[in-house]
């Protein structure tokens, strides 16, 4: 359902509970009233996404899933910043098998901008682990530099020195293979 349906649904309800007002019968206006709330609420709180946040904090991936593709067209259903978390979704549902893909939708919500500095560090740290498998490792160490100054709570910490490790065996590897272009 686009947020403008919403909208109209809102404004049927509370008209009508507005003539229930005026024909003296205030129980059923009340009860419209507080029902037409209903649908306001569902325009800055998007069901699919609340859905997907429940079946992210359980690991259903494929509940995830399931719930994200509900959203055909995020542009006409969700507000700014829930295009943000959709697409923050999306990039860690592709985590696991298209780092190229999830590295997309990863810039799309730092673009759309995502409200809460642990998600910033969560997507910036996907980003980094996308620019390491590309072979881009200054880029990926500029963007673990960034995930650690979002992650204010330290929950990343761990993840972060695990991909710095690894970082450092990528130069060991390089340091010991010789220079093909020099002269012998």
């Amino acid at each position: 359902m686009s947020k403008y349906s919403k909208i109209i649904l809102f404004l049927i309800i509370f008209f009508l509970s507005i003539f229930l007002f005026l024909q003296k019968n205030y129980f059923w206006g009340s009860i419209l009233f507080f029902l037409s709330l209903i649908p306001i609420f569902f325009i800055f709180r998007n069901e699919f996404l609340l859905l997907a946040f429940l079946k992210i904090r359980k690991k259903d991936m494929n509940g995830l899933k399931k719930y994200l593709e509900y959203i055909k067209n995020p542009e006409l259903q969700l507000t700014k910043n829930q295009i943000a978390y959709y697409y923050f979704l999306n990039g860690i549902l592709y985590s696991e098998k298209n780092i190229i893909e999830s590295e997309n939708y990863m810039q799309k919500a730092l673009f759309f901008g995502l409200k809460f500095k642990q998600n910033i560090a969560i997507a910036k740290l996907n980003l980094a682990i996308a620019s390491l498998s590309k072979g881009d490792k200054k880029r990926a160490e500029l963007l673990l530099l960034e995930a650690k100054k979002m992650d204010i709570s330290g929950l990343l910490h761990d993840q972060i020195q695990i991909i710095k490790i690894q970082m450092k065996k990528i130069n060991i590897g390089n340091k010991n293979k010789p220079n093909p272009y020099t002269r012998k």
